[in-house]
């Protein structure tokens, strides 16, 4: 499954097929998605939370999505969805961009986990959703890829978000690729990760792990 075109809707690929089909589901402007327990989840830059399977359809031809949460939020804060290392539930992140001295930057995140109540069936999945004050011993990558927790080392520091610039917009123009940083979810500050000049004209920078 990924998110693609000028509106990020969803859509789906089989092993084999030739083309990509569209998600039956009532949104777009996806801005990540994940699977999860034999289910895709998705949000979009509204907040909306949605899950996606076949439910029903063995052959899987066709995928549908429903909506079980919504987090009240600016449209312009980035949301991403991420498996902790547990693989207990799922996390929701909202990054907060402002503009300072004509460039923008991240200046936080809030991290919410989702309280999943699982089925067999898309109409039975719940979810409520809670706050968290703290991430444990796992680091977070966030960014134009997939989400990513992994547990801490000696190279990484627990407790933190790392973050690349995911703003695409700006890559267009000389400025993109700045925003990038550790965010710490125990002192609330940012660190710098990378000091060199990373923006480049077609591709915001990625994270390999």
């Amino acid at each position: 499954m990924a998110i693609y075109g000028d509106y990020y809707k969803l859509g789906f690929a089989r092993l084999g097929d030739k083309v990509w089909t569209d998600v039956c589901v009532p949104a777009f402007n996806f801005s990540d998605i994940v699977y999860h327990k034999g289910n895709v989840y998705a949000v979009n830059c509204h907040g909306n939370i949605f899950v996606c399977g076949c439910d029903g359809d063995e052959e899987g031809r066709h995928i549908r999505g429903r909506e079980i949460a919504w987090l009240e939020s600016k449209d312009w804060e980035k949301k991403y969805l991420v498996e902790p290392t547990s693989g207990s539930g799922l996390l929701l992140l909202v990054r907060y961009r402002k503009e300072l001295r004509l460039k923008y930057r991240t200046t936080h995140f809030s991290v919410w986990r989702l309280d999943l109540k699982y089925s067999d069936s898309l109409k039975d999945i719940t979810c409520s959703l809670k706050q968290e004050k703290e991430l444990g011993k796992e680091s977070i990558f966030v960014g134009n890829a997939s989400s990513t927790a992994v547990s801490s080392s000696e190279i990484m520091k627990p407790n933190c978000i790392y973050f690349t610039d995911d703003n695409k917009e700006p890559y267009y123009h000389e400025g993109g690729g700045h925003d990038m940083g550790i965010f710490s979810m125990e002192h609330h500050t940012i660190e710098p990760h990378f000091q060199g000049k990373s923006y480049h004209p077609v591709s915001p920078p990625l994270w390999y792990i």
